[in-house]
């Protein structure tokens, strides 16, 4: 089976049952991830992080379809092993996944980024990724900041693909190249 001709109904039997059912509110779409990556690794040799990659959906789609190299950050240790089975039993040898906090990351690692409305499980208990997991504005808020901190800090022509969510972590520093998806879908380049 070509990872790279997988429908999201056959990309998403490759997870277990209960990560499967999540796939509708959690995992970005074949299509998606496939026009994501055209922006993102345009030009080749570059480094794209997928913030909050839970179970690596983006990043082996990204990754199939592009020379650039994917890394994919999540917090959760049993997603990041899914992730982790999946690209050794498809060989794909462009993507990499790691278990850790955002927080920890320096962004001056990267090209660009791409971020699926990541924080939302902490102000929306629909589809929990995990039975512990209980409203948080305060954290939702944080990392926003945070992530929109640390996106302004990148240097000029940093890429990032946002995908729902209102967009309020991009930066002003940041100009919208395109929309996608009814609007769901955007493409975005540091100006200044």
């Amino acid at each position: 089976m070509e990872l790279r001709e997988l429908t999201d109904e056959e990309f998403d039997l490759l997870y277990p049952v209960k990560i499967k059912k999540l796939s509708g509110t959690h995992w970005t779409p074949v299509g998606v991830a496939k026009k994501a990556i055209a922006y993102l690794g345009e030009g080749g040799g570059k480094s794209v992080l997928d913030l909050g990659s839970g179970v690596g959906k983006f990043c082996l789609v990204a990754a199939v379809n592009s020379e650039a190299k994917i890394t994919g950050v999540e917090q959760r240790m049993n997603l990041v092993q899914i992730s982790g089975k999946l690209a050794e039993k498809y060989q794909v040898e462009n993507t990499n996944f790691i278990c850790d906090d955002l927080r920890n990351l320096d962004f001056n690692q990267f090209d660009s980024f791409y971020f699926f409305n990541a924080f939302e499980e902490n102000i929306d208990l629909r589809d929990k990724l995990h039975k512990d997991n209980s409203i948080n504005h305060e954290q939702y808020h944080a990392y926003k900041k945070l992530i929109r901190k640390k996106f302004e800090e990148l240097p000029v022509e940093t890429r990032i693909v946002t995908y729902c969510g209102d967009a309020s972590e991009i930066p002003e520093s940041y100009r919208l190249i395109k929309s996608g998806n009814k609007g769901k879908l955007k493409f975005w380049e540091k100006r200044v």
